[in-house]
């Protein structure tokens, strides 16, 4: 037995090693059942509009991103030297902060659209933190090149004006950038986040259902 879980133990650090996403939390008692509530509702509210499609693309990925970025925060620790047994203070700061951002977008959605681009001040702060939230999950799960790629366009974005040659282009305010990147369906809410949102969860849920049930 005790050979069994030595064998269990080694193959998940060398899994750790190579894949970022196996460095997750493992909760127990009250914090586990929590999380799993999270879950489940995460899963309810995807086969839902799976089967009725009822929500516009806008708020049903805002809530998709709600979801999972709520649970990124709980489940993957800000640094590696951080304990898996129990959650930081910090994580669960950062999982209530970070669905707010994209729930404010459900809740003033018919202001967003009415204001046709216009980002208000505090439009302004909180796509200000909702993209940074974003970036920090993507470094907890894929790692720190695809945040540095990211933060190179943006930057591209903001002071592409003093680049000599044919990459130079007229340049954009920081506010204008924001309101693109949190406030429309090409930025942060684009293609990929709808089709994570309407057909990637779907199939992953099915697998996980047929692991789970030994079908797999």
């Amino acid at each position: 037995m005790s050979n069994e879980k030595g064998t269990t133990d080694q193959a998940k650090e060398i899994l750790e090693k190579y894949d970022r996403e196996a460095r997750y939390r493992s909760f127990r008692g009250f914090m586990a059942k929590i999380v799993a509530a999270i879950a489940i509702t995460f899963s309810v509210f995807q086969i839902y509009t799976a089967a009725f499609g009822v929500l516009d693309a806008m708020i049903q990925r805002s809530i998709h991103l709600a979801f999972g970025s709520c649970l990124i925060f709980l489940l993957y620790p800000t640094s590696k030297k951080w304990p898996r047994d129990r959650l930081h203070w910090f994580d669960l700061l950062l999982a209530i902060v970070a669905p707010l951002t994209t729930i404010y977008i459900v809740v003033n959605y018919k202001e967003l659209v009415l204001r046709s681009g216009t980002v208000t001040r505090l439009d302004f702060v909180v796509g200000i933190l909702g993209i940074v939230l974003v970036l920090e999950a993507t470094r907890r799960i894929v790692g720190l090149p695809i945040v540095i790629v990211a933060l190179c366009f943006i930057l591209y974005a903001l002071y592409g004006r003093y680049i000599p040659g044919i990459m130079a282009h007229r340049g954009v305010s920081l506010q204008r950038l924001v309101g693109h990147l949190f406030y429309t369906t090409e930025g942060i809410f684009g293609i990929p986040l709808g089709v994570s949102s309407t057909f990637v969860f779907l199939f992953i849920l099915l697998g996980a259902f047929l692991e789970r049930t030994g079908l797999g």
